[in-house]
Formats: C-alpha cells, structure tokens, sequence
C-alpha cells in the first residue's frame, strides 16, 4: 500500500475530525489530546475486530464483494443491517463503553462526561480511515480521487455521526434514573444500528433515488445532533448548572 493511498485514507476523516475538535469547548489538554489519539487506534481496533469476527460468522461471505442469494431485498437488508450494521457497531460501540467508563465517567455522581463525545466521534473516524484507505487501495488508480471524495463526504460523515448520536446519548442519559440507563443506552446501540442499516441499505444497490434517501436520512440527523451537541455540550444548560444537577441526582438516589 502506497504512501499516497495512506495520506487520502488520513484525508477523508480530517474535515470531520478538524470540525469536532473546533466545536468542542474547553481547553484541549494533553489528557484531551491523549484521549483522541487512544479513541483513533480504538477505531482501528474496532476493524481488526471486524475482520476476525466476520469470518467465524460468515465463513462463506467476502466481506468486499458478498454474494447474495435469495430475494435482493432480504439479502440487501441482511448485508445493510446485519453483516455490516450490527457487526460493525457492536465492536465499535464495546470500545466506545470500556473507554468511556475508564476515561469519562464521574465515578462519585456516576455520570459520564462530555469527553464521550470526543471518544465516540474520533472511534467513529478511526474505523472510517482504515476503511476508506482499504477503498481507496482497492480502486483502480484513475478512480482513486473519486473514490476518496465519495469516502470522504459519504462514509466517513455516516460513520461520525452515527457514532456521535450514540455517545451523547451517554452524556444524556445522566438526566435518567440509574435503573433506567441500561435500557437507554441499549436503545441508542439499536438505534445506531438501524442508521447504519438504513444508510447501507438505500447506497448498496447504487441507485440515485437510494443515494438522494441516504442524503435525507443524515440532514436529518445532523440537525437532531447539532441540537443536542448545542444543548449538552457547547452550552450545557442543564449539566453545568450545579443546583439542577444536585436535584438529579438526588432523585436517582432516592429511585435506587
């Protein structure tokens, strides 16, 4: 693999990562710094998973070109949500837990952090480098600029913010009842998977109407998060106030 396909693989995730890093607030420490760099190998972690994992599951399937049998449909959607969603958010989505739990997580009011936003974002990007530069390798040189464009403004955009919506909802779920978080972040993990079937499943049969859903889908939810990164993280009304965060934890206290 050249030096010149590895520095587009970096490329196509450094808008993405450029932009989070400028929106976040605070201070970037060394501790935050550090964070980011453990969240990016997290994310190629998470693809080495990936590729041990798929073969024990689907011994018969390569994973760059699968072969459908059956209804187009029903295969599209097992690809879409299955072999690629749910696989490939699970060992992201572990990651994105242990390592909020160990880096970002308030152990004496038992609430996590805005960091998370930072590890979810950047374990997101991490897996979409290793992925857009194995794209990128695999076409043929003359297609290998597009290629690196579509990656780039396409795949690399879906997997932030899916993986962006899936970490506030840990920062989110402080305003919940401890007895309720698990089956909260449970549902964020479903939801995540679902973005990411649905994303696959309208741009797998490489159609323009599939690519126009696809583009609907991910305006949609840049505006939910935008919304939340507002609330809960640029300004963070509810957090950063003391006295409404005293009176959620002691209401999740007296609910244990």
């Amino acid at each position: 693999m050249s030096s010149e396909v590895v520095l587009l693989g970096f490329l196509s995730i450094l808008p993405w990562g450029f932009f989070l890093i400028l929106l976040f607030p605070g201070k970037h420490t060394p501790q935050r710094v550090f964070l980011i760099i453990l969240a990016l190998f997290l994310g190629y972690l998470s693809t080495e998973i990936v590729l041990k994992l798929h073969p024990i599951f689907w011994p018969d399937v390569k994973m760059a070109a699968p072969k459908r049998s059956g209804h187009i449909l029903t295969q599209t959607a097992h690809i879409a949500f299955i072999q690629a969603g749910m696989m490939e958010e699970f060992c992201k989505g572990i990651l994105i837990l242990f390592s909020g739990l160990l880096l970002a997580f308030d152990w004496r009011d038992y609430t996590f952090r805005k960091e998370m936003v930072l590890i979810g974002g950047f374990v997101a990007l991490g897996f979409a480098g290793i992925e857009n530069t194995n794209y990128i390798f695999s076409a043929k040189e003359e297609d290998r600029i597009a290629m690196f464009v579509g990656r780039t403004v396409r795949s690399s955009n879906a997997h932030f913010l899916i993986n962006l919506c899936f970490a506030l909802a840990f920062v989110k779920s402080n305003l919940r009842a401890a007895k309720d978080r698990p089956l909260y972040l449970f549902l964020a993990f479903l939801l995540a998977v679902a973005q990411h079937g649905l994303f696959n499943f309208f741009v797998i049969p490489q159609s323009r109407f599939g690519g126009w859903l696809s583009s609907a889908l991910f305006i949609g939810i840049w505006v939910w998060i935008v919304k939340d990164f507002r609330t809960f993280i640029t300004e963070n009304e509810i957090l950063d106030d003391t006295s409404v965060q005293a009176e959620i934890l002691d209401e999740t206290r007296e609910t244990t």
